[in-house]
């Protein structure tokens, strides 16, 4: 039997690929069955070398593709890939999913092996996924708050800083001067972004004891993995030039609580990023660049959404409690969305509310 251990120092080692499909397989035994590869940005792949299998379940069936793999000297591969998410290479969650298929006699029995196994390739999935949202997520915040910092004048830092309510759960993830910001950050070409209750996409309304907002700004930024050596972000770099403006404008008492706050987001879903040790650890060393910055001025009617009218008027419905996927046009009129980081920055610190 081969051990966990055994296979993680077996994928550990495993390159790169090449540019295109070219993949070079690792077979983790003799029998040929179980293998592992990289393609060129370094993601891990599971190869399970037989007939096609059929998934039950959603998540597994979209993470897995069945081709067949030209070889040079070798009559060609059919193999069933299994793409895990992208975010740090999990090298540990596949060699705990290759381990369990090699427990279940994979070698000889893939079929049988792989139904069983599949509940737990499932779960994997899902919490990497989970993972990835939160890595892409913190990224999106964390570049805002970066721009608002070295755009802001300097006694306007530290007060920017301790604005940002993103990293917890709250009503809005960052209000300034009267207005909210709402952060959605996606690796789609377009703002297609969900929706956690229709207080994400309105102003809170004015209350006893509080003003409320007088309009919300709904910032969609978009982001893709950055090539190998290209200039790019990521959240160390983000956290790191933060504390730099931080310190630059002597609001140094404010590092810690602004650290202690990071290492929160996304605590929840095991993603917790400590920066004075992490800073070199996958996921977090994933680079970005940014596709697109656009801020929603969410009041505007020609922006069709769902909302709390549209809610409300079903009393055993509660309206904090849709969820819901926007898919908002690049442009909706000659005003709105405001383009570009620089542009949302601005509009944000001229608010005068």
């Amino acid at each position: 039997m081969t051990s966990y251990e055994a296979v993680l120092k077996q994928i550990n080692v495993v390159p790169a690929g090449t540019i295109g499909v070219d993949r070079a397989i690792t077979w983790l035994t003799d029998a040929k069955v179980i293998g592992v590869a990289r393609d060129s940005r370094g993601h891990l792949e599971l190869f399970l070398a037989g007939d096609e299998l059929r998934p039950r379940t959603g998540t597994v069936k979209n993470a897995m593709h069945y081709h067949t793999w030209h070889r040079d000297t070798l009559p060609p591969l059919k193999a069933n890939r299994i793409c895990l998410p992208a975010m740090g290479h999990f090298d540990q969650v596949g060699a705990f999913i290759a381990t369990e298929l090699l427990r279940e006699k994979a070698d000889v029995y893939l079929g049988r092996a792989f139904a069983a196994t599949e509940p737990l390739i499932e779960l994997a999935i899902k919490r990497m996924e989970i993972s990835e949202s939160a890595v892409i997520g913190l990224t999106g915040e964390l570049l805002l708050l970066d721009a608002l910092c070295r755009r802001a004048n300097d006694p306007q830092v530290g007060p920017l800083v301790q604005a940002w309510d993103g990293w917890r759960r709250s009503a809005r993830d960052f209000a300034w001067d009267g207005t909210g910001i709402e952060i959605k950050t996606t690796t789609r070409s377009t703002s297609s972004h969900n929706i956690h209750g229709v207080h994400q996409i309105e102003p809170i309304p004015a209350s006893d004891g509080t003003s409320g907002e007088a309009r919300l700004l709904l910032v969609s930024i978009g982001l893709c993995q950055a090539d190998v050596g290209a200039p790019a972000v990521s959240i160390p770099s983000l956290v790191e030039s933060i504390l730099n403006r931080l310190k630059a404008t002597g609001a140094n008492g404010l590092v810690d609580e602004f650290l202690s706050r990071v290492s929160v987001y996304g605590a929840e879903s095991g993603i917790g990023y400590e920066h004075a040790r992490m800073a070199n650890e996958a996921p977090f060393t994933t680079t970005f660049n940014v596709t697109f910055v656009r801020g929603y001025d969410m009041a505007d009617p020609a922006v069709e959404v769902l909302r709390r009218d549209d809610v409300v008027t079903h009393q055993h419905v509660d309206a904090q409690s849709v969820t819901f996927r926007v898919e908002l046009p690049a442009t909706i009129n000659l005003k709105n969305p405001i383009v570009g980081t620089r542009a949302v920055v601005d509009m944000i610190l001229s608010a005068n509310c």
